[in-house]
């Protein structure tokens, strides 16, 4: 299947030349307008955009399976509706900065993000890029996933609900109401979904292995967002609220089951992120202020009992964390023909309430960003950045940051683009002051990257194709590894260095014929990740692919569609896994590869559309997570209600 997979890429690509060799000269194409300037598309290279026919597909889904189905990025799962993080080429979870309208999400204590709680519904744009993304907030050493909420003005009015039901006693309900003018525009969004998440699996670490119920693993989130936009003459004034409250039951894993003792355990979250957002336009001057104020808490709850009477209490956990974050960031851009010339400042401050610290610590933090970007020549431009960034009164480190693009005259549709650049990473709160264990002694993970970025997009009467192949290095020094100690708890130390190297391939093909529509996405990723790091070495697993990452991953999205029905086809492959550092480690070393298959038959009927969609088609066994069983195969129907009222403009 995997050769199938591989193949199926290949082919697209080579699809490229054949669209190349019929492309017109003349192409007559609908008015457009084009406000971005030449330096911006070039840098559209190493971005990676959900279209409208994704965002359309996964709208009823959480983020992390649109990024699993649909990008170059890993997903590593912990059952159906649990943790789901993201890992860029080859680096770990919290690696990944995710923003939401241009802030910054991710957690101060873990310094990740559950892409599972992200309902892909609640957002108009979503974009990733992998690796160095310039620096003009904190960036992320694997790379960045951008969410964002953007006005549509208009006189109009836009209502939208859908309802899903599937296996599982799974049901989500979701509704979006927005209105407003030329000046003016508000929208709610509301979601509510739940899953008992009960699935029948076959037990591998039972002896003999059985057919077992996934018991205690029931999920419950809901949530709004609510935003209001206002445009005045140069002047946009934004308001964007997210609130949610996510309920899950943790079910243990497979050795686990049948040891007794009635265990209990469950995480429920909550949190409130606002952002006000100002922009100003002036001539070639655009200027603009972020200022944010977050609020979340988590509770986690542990019981476990021995497994006779008295049924004796062996583990009990309660703990309770909360945290509040401001930040605030101020940006210039200035504009011309030849050159552009940009600034930032940021500075924010994270407070954390646990009781897993001794202290309830406060953190500081600030960033100055400097750039300019150069039209060379009309095919060659180059940019240069350089951020200082500081936490809680530490030296400021340095991130310089060098892009070069070209675009040659005699291959039109042709773009290379290179860049090299220097990331941090600054320890999480949990890194510093856990009990026991934190190092307040830790210094900031350091990252030199380089990547060379190829695109060619080719446009025929019929075909448009969009092929892209990245080329990555990434040496990341000091990286932060948890150690077990002779004091019975683990310290996070500053010991690794990381060895990053691979390259990725996308394809994106949409051709029409008559009636019939066929849309092709396909993302393949070679990955290569070890530890170089002298404790390594000692221990032997220097060399040795790091744990839950595999060196071979890659998805495929087929989409057909004729008139109002249309048939949606997708694909994704995970290779082999390590869970252990050596082979002396654990007697399973490895999770083997597998491959997904799913299906959606859909219909729309005016404002309404019907899509069944059944997942796992082949009810294939399979471990994301080891001892964390996954459902087989699964259904799910989606009902869905769209009605846009558009208002002439009143007449003064």
């Amino acid at each position: 299947m995997k050769l199938i997979s591989l193949s199926l890429l290949f082919v697209i690509f080579g699809t490229v030349q054949l669209v190349s060799n019929t492309a017109p000269d003349t192409i007559q194409l609908g008015q457009i307008e084009v406000r971005a300037s030449a330096i911006r598309l070039v840098e559209e290279i190493r971005k990676l955009e959900f279209d409208s026919l994704s965002m359309n597909t996964f709208k009823s889904h959480d983020l992390s399976l649109m990024l699993r189905q649909n990008s170059p990025v890993f997903i590593k799962e912990n059952g159906f509706g649990g943790l789901s993080t993201a890992s860029f080429r080859g680096t770990a979870a919290n690696h990944t900065v995710v923003l939401w309208n241009g802030v910054p999400i991710n957690g101060p204590q873990l310094g990740q993000v559950d892409f599972s709680v992200i309902p892909v519904f609640l957002m108009d744009k979503v974009s990733v890029v992998a690796g160095t993304a310039g620096v003009q907030q904190a960036a992320g050493i694997g790379g960045v996933v951008t969410v964002d909420n953007v006005p549509a003005f208009g006189r109009n009015l836009s209502i939208e609900a859908m309802q899903t039901a599937g296996s599982f006693s799974s049901f989500g309900s979701y509704l979006s109401v927005k209105a407003g003018n030329e000046k003016f525009v508000a929208q709610t969004r509301l979601f509510r979904k739940r899953s008992e998440n009960d699935f029948y699996y076959l037990n591998t670490a039972a002896w003999p292995s059985q057919e077992m119920k996934h018991d205690n693993a029931s999920w419950f989130d809901q949530g709004f967002l609510q935003e209001f936009h206002l445009h005045a003459k140069n002047t946009v004034l934004s308001f964007a609220s997210w609130n949610q409250w996510n309920e899950r039951n943790l079910p243990p894993i497979m050795t686990n089951v049948g040891r007794g003792g009635n265990p209990k355990e469950y995480q429920h979250d909550a949190f409130s992120r606002n952002v006000i957002t100002w922009k100003y336009y002036i001539g070639s001057l655009k200027l603009a202020n972020r200022v944010s104020y977050f609020n979340e808490s988590q509770n986690y709850y542990l019981k476990t009992t021995s497994s006779f009477e008295p049924y004796a209490i062996v583990t009990l956990i309660d703990s309770d964390n909360r945290f509040q974050s401001w930040q605030n960031n101020f940006s210039a851009n200035y504009q011309k023909t030849k050159y552009i010339i940009e600034a930032a400042f940021d500075f924010g401050l994270e407070n954390v309430q646990t009781d897993n610290y001794l202290e309830n610590p406060s953190r500081l933090s600030f960033g100055l960003t400097g750039g300019a970007a150069f039209y060379i020549s009309n095919a060659l431009s180059l940019k240069s950045q350089i951020r200082i960034e500081s936490v809680n009164h530490s030296i400021p480190g340095v991130q310089p940051f060098f892009e070069l693009s070209y675009n040659p005259k005699r291959l039109k549709g042709l773009s290379i683009n290179g860049t090299l650049g220097r990331v941090l990473r600054f320890p999480t709160m949990n890194d510093l002051y856990w009990f026991p264990g934190g190092n307040p002694d830790l210094k900031p993970e350091r990252s030199l990257q380089s990547s060379l970025n190829i695109a060619y997009e080719a446009i025929s009467h019929r075909v448009v194709s969009k092929s892209k192949v990245s080329i990555y290095v990434s040496d990341i020094k000091d990286w932060i590894q948890w150690r077990p100690t002779t004091f019975m708890y683990w310290v996070p130390e500053n010991v690794a260095r990381v060895f990053a190297r691979g390259f990725e391939l996308n394809q994106q093909l949409d051709f029409q014929c008559g009636a019939w529509k066929m849309s092709i996405r396909g993302n393949y990723a070679f990955t290569l990740t070890t530890d170089e790091s002298p404790v390594a070495k000692l221990d032997n697993y220097s060399g040795r692919q790091l744990i839950y990452i595999p060196r071979h991953h890659g998805n495929l999205m087929l989409r057909a569609d004729y008139k109002e029905a249309y048939l949606n086809i997708n694909s994704d492959y995970v290779g082999k896994r390590h869970v252990s550092y050596n082979d002396d480690h654990l007697i399973y070393d490895y999770l083997p590869a597998y491959q997904l298959i799913g299906i959606g038959v859909g219909y729309r009927f005016k404002h309404v559309e019907t899509t069944l969609k059944v997942n796992n088609l082949l009810d294939k066994e399979y471990q994301a997570v080891l001892w964390r069983p996954m459902p087989g195969r699964y259904f799910e129907l989606v009902f869905s209600y769209k009605l846009d009222i558009k208002r002439n403009r009143d007449v003064d």
